[in-house]
């Protein structure tokens, strides 16, 4: 619940404030249609598409009750020679229509939409309701029934953003309607594929001599029916069969790719819309992809906004002919990451996948080059906390801005809540300790109307961690009496090292001790260990067998290694090379990454109707080894070790997001068979350890 008692901006809306003092805050007429940006601009990891976390395509809630259809709403009331509808004295609830990067993520996920920290910046008395989802483009929002509902007894589309409702069942007047697509919409995409052309992209459509993009509007005599797929679509995409699915959910009809609307037509709708329901429209352009050119700026062209940041000037373009009040992140989030540079904007970004999680931020720091947690690489297009964090504070900005310098005597759509802007957050999201301190301050710099920093950032000290080491040092030297002691200790004096600034680690001059403990104490954990007298290792590699006309590659058959025989419970049991295995330390030696893997699907109940498993006998009591990985990033996933005679579940291996190493105790010989009982595996290694 927030603090009814925040400290508000004092005389923030005093109308000597300077109009205009920020390049990305543009209000009602005074929205840049044209170029607007000098730099080249940016996609980021993927040109190809954007990444969708934590998108279900039927996530739950209510279905969505039915309605009169809007697809075109009438001419807009507030355009042209209109004037527009002025939002009430009531404090608003800000409705966001929007993608992955506005919506809502879990406090433990490491990726954030600024949509999730709005209302830090406002006080208690305005309400943000976030139906932001990821993977949404102006059209699929539309077709999905989550802005206007769909009166059509086929719909069966479930959603459970804004408690799954459609926005239409609850705007009302003087509410705001912020609008930010883009990501989704962009088709340039299709360059390296054409996998979202059916439900995603939106064409731009071409532009005039003066580079103005056709608004044409999706009316409802160009919805195609929902076994329609574009040509363009299944001359290029083989299975089609998941695309029909989806798109039967939307009802008898739906707006197709190819129906002839254009992509400012789809924004037109929400601005209509919302003037219809006597709310105020916002525009927002989509923020900024990382990826550098030589020269530091963002790069542009496919699946990054489009040549020239096409899609973000249709924003702008349509903000100016409508008389819409503009939020531009795309050109404060360019800024920022611009700022920040190639060497540090990685951590503003989310990483992949996106559904690690842990504590923030400590935990969130650690996993940063960390393949060994999981970790695969830093993306482009998605932010972490703090980058959504400070992208949200940039929304707070705009709306302190142009409430300061429009109001109600100008006759315009004006932000009418201005005064509820928090100077300070009643919150702030830490950095990563990654970034250093300068270049938190350069970044946050950029805002000057809007701190984002409450209590002040206070970090701590090198003196506490070289203390710490001192007192770590003094228990030592490491022995086989006390290394188990000493273990935790060192652990604990890690972290915090681990959670000092990156700025400040250069000066803890002692962190070479710290290092000497660890590698002391890891040295009597190994010679502690039983050392084996004989080890078998299954490694996926030695079971690879001849590529199939099908274009996949199976089990080769049975595997010896020494005197152990692996099988395979069928002959189509896939070899595949999509995951791949970190490297890691086991029984004194060091297991190579890998990117080939047996690939075990689930099955109901191992014991009894497992179709796929690998089988092997074993001589005698030993300790088997798993390395395994879920192929489901989100899903921890379990092998199941059975004993045949017996036909019960003798043990169990983790499988997780990253490679995952885990070891079973066996008290006899016999056979065993290792498989998946729910859900598919990718198995790097197996490995049986005989002791004395």
């Amino acid at each position: 619940m927030k603090n009814k008692f925040k400290k508000l901006i004092v005389g923030l809306l005093s109308l000597v404030m300077a109009f205009g003092t920020f390049a990305f805050v543009a209000c009602g007429d005074d929205a840049d249609p044209g170029d607007g940006q000098q730099n080249d601009q940016t996609d980021g990891e993927t040109p190809g598409g954007e990444e969708n976390p934590g998108d279900d395509e039927t996530p739950g809630g209510e279905e969505n009750p039915g309605g009169e259809e809007n697809p075109g709403g009438e001419e807009n009331p507030g355009g042209g020679d209109d004037t527009p509808v002025l939002p009430t004295d009531k404090t608003p609830t800000i409705y966001l229509a929007g993608d992955s990067t506005v919506k809502t993520y879990s406090d433990s996920q490491f990726i954030g939409g600024w949509g999730q920290y709005l209302d830090l910046f406002l006080d208690s008395q305005i309400v943000v309701a976030n139906a932001a989802q990821g993977g949404r483009s102006t059209r699929s929002f539309i077709n999905e029934g989550r802005l206007y509902n769909i009166d059509d007894p086929e719909y069966s589309y479930n959603f459970s953003e804004n408690n799954g409702n459609s926005i239409e069942d609850v705007i009302k007047e003087g509410d705001f309607l912020f609008i930010q697509f883009g990501h989704n919409d962009d088709d340039t995409k299709k360059e390296s594929s054409y996998s979202t052309m059916y439900n995603r992209m939106v064409p731009l459509g071409t532009p005039d001599e003066n580079g103005i993009y056709p608004t044409v509007e999706p009316t409802e005599d160009m919805k195609k029916p929902t076994t329609y797929l574009p040509e363009e679509y299944t001359s290029n995409v083989s299975d089609t069969a998941g695309a029909l699915e989806e798109i039967a959910k939307y009802g008898s009809e739906y707006y197709a790719y190819d129906s002839g609307a254009t992509y400012k037509g789809y924004l037109k709708v929400y601005v209509d819309f919302a003037r219809e329901a006597g709310a105020t429209p916002v525009l927002v352009t989509p923020v900024a992809r990382t990826g550098f050119n030589s020269d530091g700026t963002l790069k542009d062209g496919p699946g990054r906004h489009g040549d020239d940041f096409a899609y973000v000037k249709a924003v702008r373009q349509l903000a100016d002919e409508e008389d819409v009040l503009l939020v531009d992140l795309f050109d404060y989030t360019k800024t920022v990451l611009e700022t920040a540079g190639p060497s540090y904007a990685d951590y503003l970004m989310a990483l992949v996948p996106n559904d690690l999680t842990g504590t923030w931020p400590t935990d969130y720091d650690n996993i940063y080059g960390n393949a060994e947690l999981g970790f695969e690489k830093i993306e482009g297009t998605h932010y972490n906390k703090y980058g959504a964090f400070i992208t949200a504070a940039a929304v707070a900005q705009t709306i302190v801005e142009c409430g300061a310098s429009v109001t109600a005597n100008d006759g315009k759509e004006y932000f009418n809540f201005a005064s509820h802007v928090l100077a300070e957050p009643e919150q702030f999201v830490d950095p990563s300790n990654r970034m250093p301190i300068s270049t938190v301050a350069k970044v946050e710099d950029v805002l000057d109307k809007v701190s984002v920093t409450n209590p002040d950032r206070v970090y701590k000290q090198a003196d506490e961690v070289i203390a710490a080491i001192d007192a770590l040092v003094a228990k030592g030297p490491v022995t086989a009496e006390n290394y188990l002691a000493l273990q935790p200790e060192c652990e604990a004096v890690r972290a915090e090292y681990e959670s000092l600034n990156f700025d400040i680690r250069k000066d803890v001059t002692n962190y070479d001790k710290l290092v000497e403990m660890e590698e002391a104490i890891a040295a009597q954990i190994e010679a502690a260990r039983p050392k084996p007298v004989e080890v078998i290792t299954l490694d996926a590699s030695a079971a690879v067998g001849a590529a199939a006309a099908d274009g996949k590659t199976y089990v080769s058959g049975p595997v010896t290694v020494g005197d152990h025989v692996f099988s395979f419970s069928s002959g189509d049991m896939e070899i595949r090379t999509n995951y791949k295995s970190s490297p890691f330390d086991y029984g004194g030696k060091t297991y190579q990454a890998t990117t080939q893997c047996i690939y075990i699907p689930g099955s109901s109940n191992l014991t009894s109707s497992a179709k796929r498993y690998i089988e092997f006998t074993v001589e005698g009591p030993c300790t088997i080894t798993v390395a395994a990985q879920s192929t489901n990033a989100s899903q921890v996933r379990n092998v199941q070790l059975v004993g045949v005679a017996s036909n019960t579940v003798l043990g169990t291996f983790e499988a997780a997001a990253g490679t995952t190493v885990t070891s079973v105790e066996v008290a006899e010989g016999g056979t065993y068979r290792l498989g998946s009982a729910g859900s598919g595996i990718a198995v790097y290694y197996v490995i049986i350890e005989y002791f004395e």
